[in-house]
């Protein structure tokens, strides 16, 4: 059972030479439990080191500096998955940094004693060696407000992977932009690997990640010291059929607790949150938020920051 999980999971987290429609999913995890609770409709909603990776045109928002933790045990414990990022705005600008990483340890290769030969009682495999594969993205940031109602920013991004049975280099850009229509609407759009980011494999090949890209609408209701966020959102890849819808929203208790619910591509998402002055920490569970998951379990992410 393990054994097949693992492989099920090693195929929603990589991609094959002849695929690469895929091999940019293993950035798709998430990076803030915050949005997570809310079925990852982001591109409106994410705030500073968070939208790094979610709108890099929001990055300078609140307008605070603010550093970023995420950690979190994705598909029954088998990923780990964490997030370190900080924004640092200054005026009408702001640049920031991020370091994305998941971890599969102890993934166990097996061999025949004899290759000539099928599997069988006299030929049981046996465990060859055990390794750990290992995904990192680095993020450099930039952000600018050109107007008013307008907003712009992009990602630099480094890409290394190691599999155990192979590793690559890779690099890329994201783009976003962010729009205020007024009336506390914001309009946002996302562009990850707008470059179709190249990742060159030890073993000779070359994949590139395909964009995708994230459109969404927001709105804020206030009420008194209260608050209510609503946003929808629709991602869309180049893979055939490869669209869905994301639904979120935030109720903000005095600033200072949050309830949440969501739907990603029609699984349901939740979270809670609170916030001690410039402190804040969240909670947030998606069934089945990775495409092709479902079998692999339930994501449970936590993330807390600070904000200066």
């Amino acid at each position: 059972m393990r054994l097949s999980r693992t492989a099920l999971l090693m195929a929603v987290l990589t991609a094959s030479a002849a695929a690469t429609w895929y091999a940019g999913d293993f950035e798709r995890l998430g990076t803030s439990a915050r949005i997570i609770g809310m079925g990852g409709a982001a591109v409106t909603t994410a705030q500073g080191p968070s939208a790094i990776y979610y709108n890099p045109a929001r990055a300078g928002l609140p307008g605070r500096t603010g550093l970023l933790f995420l950690h979190s045990q994705d598909f029954s414990g088998l990923v780990q998955h964490n997030f370190l990022g900080a924004a640092f705005p200054s005026g009408t600008q702001s640049f920031g940094v991020a370091v994305l990483h998941n971890g599969i340890p102890g993934i166990k290769l097996t061999a025949l004693p004899d290759s000539t030969r099928p599997p069988g009682p006299d030929n049981r495999p046996y465990v060859e060696r055990v390794v750990s594969a290992n995904q990192l993205v680095g993020y450099v940031n930039y952000a600018r407000t050109v107007l008013p109602e307008l907003s712009v920013g992009g990602n630099v991004k480094l890409i290394y992977q190691d599999l155990g049975v192979g590793n690559c280099f890779g690099m890329g850009l994201d783009l976003g932009l962010l729009i205020r229509p007024g009336g506390a609407v914001d309009v946002g759009l996302r562009i990850r690997n707008a470059s179709l980011s190249p990742l060159f494999w030890s073993s000779g090949t070359r994949e590139l990640i395909t964009p995708r890209l994230a459109l969404g609408i927001g709105r804020t209701f206030g009420f008194d010291r209260d608050a209510l966020v609503l946003a929808i959102e629709a991602e869309a890849g180049p893979e055939e059929r490869d669209l869905g819808y994301n639904l979120g929203a935030e109720y903000s208790f005095r600033n200072a607790l949050f309830g949440r619910l969501g739907a990603h591509d029609g699984n349901l998402t939740f979270g809670l949150g609170a916030r001690f002055g410039r402190f804040y920490l969240d909670y947030g569970y998606a069934a089945g938020y990775a495409a092709g998951s479902r079998e692999l379990g339930s994501a449970q992410q936590f993330s807390g920051g600070v904000e200066f």
